[in-house]
C-alpha cells in the first residue's frame, strides 16, 4: 500500500460509501475508487451506528471489495460521525505573555488552543470531538487571520467545539475497530484504526466550500436520510451547528402513509416526482403501482405526489432557516446556503429553500473542490459530498490558522511537558450557548424534542452584546 493513500468511509443511514484517494503530483487529490452499498434496515438511525456487529460485517465487505477495485491494502480510514444529539458551543480563553517584546509563535497558539479545550466544559455525557478557531484576540482588538509574528502582552480566542454524547461515540469506533486491516496475505487480525472522525457537514464543506465561501459567510445544509445537518460560517470562521430530526426518508414515509404502499414503491415515486413541481404536472397523470400478494394495481394521482413531496421540502427548508435565524446570521450568509446529501439531488429542492429563505443564494454542492484525475464519472453527486470531503481532510488542512492536532483533539508535543513555555494561562471560562443543549429526557426525539431544544438555547441567550455567560 502506498503510504499516501486515504480511505474515508460514510456511514448513513441510507448508505454505506467507502473511497479511496491519493494525493498527485500537483497537489491535487486523485480518486481511485469507491464502493456503496445500501445501509440494511436496522444498522444505523438518525445518523448513529445502532447495530455494531452487523454494521462491522457490511463495512468490511465493503472495504474488501475497495481493497481489491482499487488494488490497495486498507489499515487507517476516516469516518463521519453524525447524531441528533451532536452539539457546537463556543468558548473563549485567554493567556499573558510574559515577554511581549518577542512575537507571537506557533507554541503560544497551541497552548491557547489546548487550554480552551480543557477548561471547555461540555454537555454531561458527551466527548469534544472539535475544536475549531473562530478568531483571535491581541490586547482586546479582534484578529481573525494567523496572529503569529505580531506583537502583544494578551492573546486570547474564541473557539468552536463540538461534542457528542459518549456511547455512539465509543459505538462507532468499537465498530470500526472490529474490522480487519486489508492486507495482501495478512494472516492474522489486525483492527483497522480511525485517523480521525469528521462531523458530517464539516466534511461536505470540504468538498464543496471554497475560502472565500466561509469569509463571506455560508450554510452547507446535508439532507440525508434520517436528518438534516446544518453547518454555518462567517468570517471564516465555524459559526453555528445543528442536527434536525428530518430529511429525506421522512418524505418516503409520507408517502407511504399517503398511498398505502410499499417503501421501495415509495422511494421511487419519489425520486420520479420529485423532479416535478406540482404545477407541470396535469391534472389527470396517474401513476400505477404493482399491486403486491395478488392485490390489484393502484392507480396515484401524479399531482397529489408532486404535493406532498414540495410540502415536506418546505418543511425542511423552514427548519434549516430558522437555525439559520437562530445563529444570529440571518442576512450576513453571502454566499448564501449550499445543499448536499441524496435529498439535494430532487430538482424542484432549490426552488422550495429560494422561496422559504427569502431569496438567498441556492446552490446544489455538486462542485467538489480540489479533486484531480477520478476514476469515478459521478464524484460530483452533492450525496458523495461526505465521503469526499473525509478523504479530503486526510490530505488538507480544515483550518490553517491551527495545528491540526489541535482540531482533531490531540496534545501538540510542545505541549506535553508541564512547563510554562513563557506565559500564563488567564482562564476567564466564557462560553457561548450556539448550539441547544441535550435535554435530559432520551425520549424527546424527533420534531417535539428539536422544538424543545430550540426553545432551551432561547432561554439560554441572555443578550449581551457579545452573546457571552
Amino acid at each position: 500500500m502506498n503510504k499516501g493513500v486515504i480511505v474515508g468511509i460514510d456511514i448513513g443511514s441510507t448508505k454505506i460509501c467507502a473511497v479511496a484517494g491519493i494525493m498527485d503530483q500537483v497537489g491535487k487529490v486523485k480518486i481511485l475508487d469507491m464502493v456503496e452499498e445500501p445501509t440494511q434496515r436496522g444498522r444505523v438511525s438518525n445518523g448513529t451506528v445502532v447495530n455494531l456487529e452487523f454494521t462491522a460485517r457490511d463495512i468490511d465487505r465493503i472495504l474488501t471489495k475497495l481493497s481489491d477495485k482499487a488494488d490497495i491494502n486498507i489499515q487507517n480510514v476516516i469516518v463521519n460521525i453524525s447524531g441528533e444529539y451532536v452539539e457546537g458551543r463556543s468558548h473563549q480563553n485567554f493567556l499573558t505573555r510574559n515577554d511581549s517584546r518577542t512575537t507571537i509563535r506557533k507554541e503560544e497558539i497551541e497552548k491557547l488552543a489546548v487550554d480552551i479545550r480543557k477548561s471547555f466544559r461540555p454537555t454531561a455525557g458527551n466527548v469534544i470531538i472539535h475544536t475549531f478557531p473562530q478568531e483571535f484576540i491581541i490586547d482586546r482588538a479582534l484578529v481573525p487571520e494567523n496572529p503569529i509574528g505580531r506583537f502583544g502582552v494578551t492573546l486570547g480566542g474564541n473557539f468552536f467545539l463540538i461534542s457528542t454524547p459518549n456511547d455512539p461515540h465509543i459505538a462507532l469506533q468499537q465498530t470500526i475497530e472490529s474490522v480487519g486491516v486489508k492486507i495482501q496475505d495478512n494472516k492474522r487480525f489486525v483492527p483497522l484504526k480511525i485517523v480521525h472522525t469528521l462531523f458530517s457537514p464539516l466534511a461536505d464543506a470540504m468538498s464543496v466550500l471554497s475560502e472565500i465561501d466561509k469569509k463571506l459567510g455560508v450554510a452547507v445544509v446535508n439532507i440525508g436520510g434520517d436528518t438534516t445537518e446544518v453547518a454555518i460560517f462567517h468570517e471564516s470562521g465555524l459559526r453555528h451547528i445543528s442536527v434536525i430530526p428530518f430529511a429525506g426518508r421522512s418524505i418516503t414515509n409520507d408517502l407511504v402513509k399517503a398511498f398505502q404502499i410499499l417503501p421501495d414503491h415509495a422511494e421511487k415515486l419519489k425520486l420520479i416526482m420529485g423532479d416535478v413541481p406540482p404545477n407541470e404536472v396535469g391534472k389527470n397523470d396517474i401513476i400505477k403501482i404493482p399491486g403486491v400478494e395478488g392485490l390489484p394495481d393502484k392507480e396515484i394521482v401524479a399531482k397529489n405526489v408532486s404535493i406532498i413531496i414540495e410540502e415536506r421540502l418546505k418543511e425542511i427548508a423552514a427548519m434549516a432557516m430558522a437555525e439559520i435565524m437562530h445563529s444570529g446570521y440571518e442576512g450576513q450568509l453571502i454566499s448564501g446556503v449550499v445543499l448536499t446529501g441524496g435529498t439535494a439531488n430532487i430538482r424542484m429542492i432549490k426552488d422550495v429553500f429560494d422561496q422559504v429563505t427569502n431569496g438567498m443564494n441556492i446552490r446544489v454542492g455538486n462542485t467538489i473542490r480540489n479533486i484531480g484525475e477520478s476514476a469515478i464519472s459521478n464524484i460530483v453527486d452533492p450525496k458523495y459530498a461526505t465521503v469526499m470531503g473525509l478523504v479530503l481532510s486526510g490530505f488538507l488542512p480544515l483550518d490553517e490558522r491551527v495545528p491540526q492536532e489541535v482540531i482533531w483533539g490531540n496534545i501538540p508535543e510542545s505541549q506535553m511537558s508541564n512547563g510554562s513555555n513563557g506565559f500564563e494561562t488567564r482562564n476567564v471560562g466564557r462560553t457561548k450557548e450556539v448550539e441547544p443543549t441535550q435535554y435530559e429526557e432520551p425520549a424527546s426525539g424527533g420534531l417535539f424534542g428539536w422544538l424543545k431544544r430550540q426553545v432551551q438555547a432561547t432561554k439560554n441567550d441572555f443578550g449581551d452584546d457579545k452573546g457571552y455567560t
